[in-house]
């Protein structure tokens, strides 16, 4: 764990935050090369980012209230420093704010979701290193060689503790499944395959509506070994159940696609 990576003049600068701002600006400007370079692509204006920016972080900081406080504390969604932020949340915040500013400038939704897809996963295989180093969105207790081990008194170690795995004075948390780091190497195999099928032009919205279908199956996969989320959801945890609409709204949308006849992205 290294949830602070420095200080500059005294100011703590937080490993999880960094890797958040960094791939929102990298991965932003990618999409926007990307819908400007593809073929049928439409162009972006950077802004779609900040736009998304803000979407996701009230989204995500919104979801957690909803699934870890009530409905009632729903309001402090805005107040995102507080802490606490669920990718599910940020994710339909992050694409709700981004249509709504290709709207307003009347550009296709679809075209444009194709082209910044790619970058969807990107960003969040780069987020998940930061949660990693953070130690949250930790695994349950393995023994497989490339288990890890947190250190005393983080998330992992606290919540062992809790479940009666682990003595208060034990010198670290028992090894776990890397699960941040499963979701980043998962990622980025999704990003190459979803950049791969932008090669070619496609039916607008296929290759969002594969991500959708990747992005679910990944993380259905990975949630079955999470350490950290009650399975309160006919034995799965939330963002398990999430996962699995997915890969069923990924599916029907991917075999309606390809069942059309090809054409240009509109």
């Amino acid at each position: 764990m290294r949830p602070e990576l420095f200080q500059i003049f005294g100011v703590p600068v937080y490993a999880y935050r960094t890797l958040l701002a960094f791939s929102f600006v990298v991965c932003t400007l990618l999409a926007v090369r990307e819908s400007r370079t593809r073929p049928g692509g439409v162009g972006l204006s950077p802004l779609v980012g900040i736009w998304a920016m803000f979407g996701a972080l009230i989204g995500a900081h919104g979801f957690y209230i909803l699934q870890y406080g009530s409905v009632f504390d729903l309001w402090r969604a805005f107040f995102v420093w507080e802490g606490g932020l669920v990718f599910y949340g940020g994710l339909i915040g992050g694409v709700a704010a981004a249509g709504s500013h290709l709207a307003l400038r009347k550009v296709p939704y679809l075209n444009g979701a194709d082209s910044a897809a790619p970058y969807v996963a990107l960003g969040e295989a780069i987020t998940r290193v930061g949660c990693f180093l953070n130690g949250c969105c930790f695994g349950e207790v393995c023994r497989l060689p490339w288990a890890v081990t947190f250190p005393a008194h983080g998330p992992a170690f606290d919540a062992q503790v809790g479940a009666g795995q682990l003595a208060q004075g034990a010198p670290h948390a028992l090894p776990i499944h890397p699960t941040q780091l499963y979701m980043t190497f998962g990622l980025i195999a999704v990003c190459l395959l979803l950049k791969r099928a932008l090669v070619r032009p496609r039916p607008a919205g296929m290759v969002f509506f594969g991500y959708v279908f990747l992005y679910g199956l990944l993380r259905f996969l990975v949630e079955m070994v999470r350490g950290d989320s009650a399975r309160s959801v006919w034995g799965l945890t939330v963002s398990g159940a999430i996962s699995a609409a997915f890969v069923a709204v990924g599916i029907a949308a991917l075999a309606y696609f390809l069942r059309r006849p090809r054409s240009l992205p509109e």
